[in-house]
């Protein structure tokens, strides 16, 4: 795990687990911030508009938000022409929901599984070319029961797949449960006969580690 080359963060978990404002705080160490927000619109859905305001209503006012359906090319684009010190996205799972919704239509089951691996590949690489904290929120969906439907199996498998991809890159991993953070991954974790403990631990581990790699990325 010491290849890592990125300051690439994922943090995974259930709905309303925690993961966003976890990924938040650890955001809040750096002045420029930038917020991807994947959520979109979705048309006469209060709920939707409700869950969509209180994310608002959470950020600081100086960070900049820039809204899907914005490509991640220009997302990138942004952060380097107005030198970004993080990029926060939120979240992969509206994200992948939306790209499935525009393209199940013009695919087979396969094809459109290869196109959507096709999408996240060129995602990780635009990600991975950034050389500031880049922090990416997704939801764990494999842990429930099979969906009943296939866009719902389609999303399942193109998700895990794109997170299983992120968690390589990343340098840091971590699972929300019940709002408690539990560390899966970082680039300096020592295995022994195999085995490696996991721990709680909170915004401060994540920012020390990112500080710690941006060291070592100097020294390159």
């Amino acid at each position: 795990m010491n290849n890592v080359r990125s300051k690439l963060c994922l943090f995974l978990g259930g709905s309303q687990s925690g993961k966003s404002l976890f990924a938040e705080n650890c955001a809040k160490n750096w002045q420029k911030v930038v917020y991807y927000a994947t959520g979109g619109q979705i048309e006469n859905s209060p709920e939707w508009e409700l869950r969509i305001n209180k994310h608002r209503q959470r950020r600081p006012d100086h960070w900049t938000t820039i809204e899907y359906p914005v490509s991640i090319d220009s997302v990138v684009n942004y952060c380097q022409e107005h030198n970004a010190e993080v990029l926060i996205i939120d979240c992969l799972s509206l994200w992948m929901g939306w790209l499935i919704a525009q393209n199940a239509q013009l695919y087979s089951h396969f094809q459109l599984l290869k196109h959507l691996e096709t999408e996240f590949n060129y995602f990780i690489k635009k990600l991975t070319t950034l050389q500031f904290p880049v922090l990416v929120v997704s939801n764990e969906v494999g842990q429930g029961v099979t969906p009943s439907t296939e866009s719902g199996r389609v999303f399942r498998e193109a998700l895990g797949h794109l997170n299983q991809a992120l968690g390589n890159e990343a340098l840091c991993v971590s699972f929300s449960i019940a709002g408690q953070n539990i560390l899966l991954k970082d680039s300096s974790q020592n295995f022994l006969n195999g085995f490696c403990p996991l721990g709680i631990i909170n915004e401060n581990y994540i920012i020390s580690k990112l500080n710690s790699h941006a060291g070592d990325q100097s020294e390159i």
